[in-house]
């Protein structure tokens, strides 16, 4: 008798850890271990070829198993600082990331732990930072730079069929002026405002 209450017991100890380890249904950071030894979700950070060819995707483990299931990190406990999705421990469907304030630093989706499609940066208040366009094999096709007063900084796109085989590197002032340009097509001819508009909605890109 003494034995099944001990053995009763125990599981409760141990179904209370566990249910410690998750939070509003998510495994909690802390309790992942990791093929680098550390863990460390840093997206964003690929912007060309050899980046991309180079990298390896670390594999997340939970109780030595590679994890499938949604993750998140909190600062001190009440406000989430990383959201985030792992299929058999890689980085995978939409992830968020914020600031301690709670106002949104990063989202965007990955794949098998590459980057696709757009990924957004803000410098908080919903203010944009920096957006990156990557294909769906994690490969960046385009990149645009904002100051913290709303407008362009920089603006570039790879040559490929998808923005007409045409390489566009463009930079602006605070204001709004162009300040270097390098761009394959008749775009040389436009005055700043038009150029700073079809930047600003992405008219370089092919209608798919």
């Amino acid at each position: 008798m003494k034995y099944t209450a001990l053995l009763s017991f125990s599981f409760m100890i141990l179904a209370l850890s566990s249910c410690n380890n998750y939070k509003d249904g998510r495994l909690k950071i802390e309790n992942l271990t990791s093929s680098s030894g550390t863990l460390k979700f840093a997206p964003m950070m690929h912007s060309d070829s050899a980046s991309v060819l180079n990298f390896v995707p670390d594999t997340f483990f939970y109780h030595g198993k590679p994890f499938t299931g949604g993750i998140v990190e909190y600062a001190n406990d009440t406000l989430a600082t990383i959201k985030g999705f792992l299929t058999n421990g890689i980085m995978d469907s939409t992830w968020q990331f914020y600031y301690k304030s709670g106002g949104l630093r990063m989202e965007g989706t990955l794949h098998h732990g590459y980057e696709t499609g757009w990924w957004r940066s803000y410098y908080g208040y919903n203010k944009p930072k920096i957006e990156k366009l990557y294909d769906a094999h994690g490969f960046m096709l385009m990149r645009r730079e904002y100051f913290d007063n709303g407008k362009i900084m920089n603006y570039q796109n790879i040559n490929c069929p998808q923005f007409g085989n045409r390489e566009r590197k463009i930079s602006f002032t605070r204001k709004g002026e162009v300040e270097s340009i390098y761009v394959e097509d008749s775009l040389l001819q436009m005055s700043p405002d038009e150029l700073t508009e079809k930047v600003g909605e992405n008219m370089f890109m092919r209608k798919q």
